[in-house]
């Protein structure tokens, strides 16, 4: 799984995928600081089962736990950002457009307070519900540039090979060709109707999920307000600066604090400017419930993308692996997953001699079409 971070520049593209990741991100005040993609892990929430189960630890290993929250890898990118034209070039579009062929999704970050123009140049009054739209036309015009130049005279089949580099099935082309009402056997439609086709592709292949920034500034939360009511996008509050600022200080040992939570500690005895940043910063989190940023990770992860938590182990009883290490392994995977198909996650073999699993929560015997529901404790077993 890969979310893309996305938008023009100079919206806080880059202090959201820092903050999300603590990768050390170029950060400035003026366009394209982002120049080159940058590429990290950022972390979806879970209640650790451990904490559930009331055992006193567990032993992560492809994931973290902290204070009974477990914290669950997906991969993050952030791309050079994306001025009006870049499907024809223009700024670093071909840049930006490339980066985010491996996205399953689109985390567009805008700036609330309207305080920035499309180039990404100081402004008093910019609209942040027509920043939203301009980016989804941008991508469907670079969707539909791909298509005429891959596709003439090749029928539908070579219609789609033009787009597998974008994850596009030949299924999916006909699902989006059908709700446009085109005809996709002979090949590409007319300009107007491939455009449409490609807005239908994108809106499937590419959702997005707007994450209005700044919200901790002056105005940023009518501009926020505006966007949900214009620009029929799922929108969602966030300030990146505040995030960021809190898990450096989580990391530097001045607070306890824990990505998504509406509050945090304060470690030791600050100075009279830290305190004041302290208490400015508990002051948005109380107001928005929490910085935002783990909120539409979270959200992406489990309402968009569909997807659910599980944890194999090879001890039912004691909830480990064959090293007694505790809860060691937890699984993001799409809701509906099987236990046959968690087999062949885990390993090709278990799944060649699947023999049927344990629901340990439930103590009982479930089989391989047994579909799994977010945070079951699965134990696979296989024959010889």
């Amino acid at each position: 799984m890969l979310i893309g971070v996305v938008g023009a520049p100079n919206k806080g593209k880059s202090t959201f995928f820092a903050a999300a990741t603590l990768v050390d991100a170029q950060i400035a005040n003026y366009p394209f600081t982002t120049i080159t993609p940058n590429r990290g892990v950022t972390y979806v929430r879970a209640p650790c089962p451990h904490a559930q189960l009331g055992l006193p630890a567990c032993n992560p290993k492809n994931s973290k736990c902290a204070g009974g929250v477990r914290l669950v890898p997906v991969g993050m990118i952030d791309v050079p950002g994306l001025v009006p034209e870049a499907h024809a070039g223009k700024g670093l579009g071909n840049k930006f457009l490339d980066s985010i062929r491996e996205a399953d999704v689109l985390i567009q970050v805008v700036d609330a307070t309207g305080k920035t123009d499309l180039q990404g140049n100081p402004c008093e009054s910019a609209s942040p519900a027509e920043e939203v739209a301009f980016l989804q036309e941008e991508i469907s015009l670079w969707m539909a540039d791909i298509m005429s130049r891959g596709a003439k005279g090749k029928g539908a089949a070579g219609l789609a090979a033009s787009l597998t580099g974008l994850k596009i099935t030949e299924g999916m082309l006909h699902k989006a060709a059908l709700e446009c009402g085109l005809d996709v056997a002979a090949g590409l439609p007319d300009a107007e109707g491939t455009l449409r086709l490609a807005r239908k592709l994108v809106e499937m292949r590419m959702p997005v999920v707007v994450a209005c920034n700044k919200i901790d500034v002056a105005g940023a939360r009518e501009g926020f307000e505006k966007v949900v009511q214009e620009s029929g996008r799922h929108s969602m509050p966030c300030s990146a600066a505040v995030e960021l600022a809190l898990r450096k200080a989580e990391h530097a040992g001045l607070v306890e604090y824990r990505p998504g939570d509406a509050d945090f500690a304060v470690k030791g005895t600050p100075n009279e400017k830290q305190a004041e940043a302290l208490s400015a910063m508990k002051r948005v989190l109380a107001e928005n419930g929490g910085s935002g940023v783990q909120q539409i990770i979270d959200y992406i992860v489990y309402q968009h993308l569909d997807c659910i938590i599980v944890y194999p182990v090879e001890d039912e009883h004691k909830y480990s692996n064959n090293k007694g290490d505790v809860l060691p392994d937890a699984y993001l995977v799409p809701k509906g997953t099987t236990a046959l198909q968690l087999a062949a996650m885990v390993h090709t073999d278990l799944a060649h001699k699947f023999i049927g699993a344990v629901d340990c929560r439930r103590h009982i015997r479930v089989g391989a079409e047994h579909a799994l529901a977010n945070g079951d404790i699965i134990k696979i077993i296989a024959g010889r």
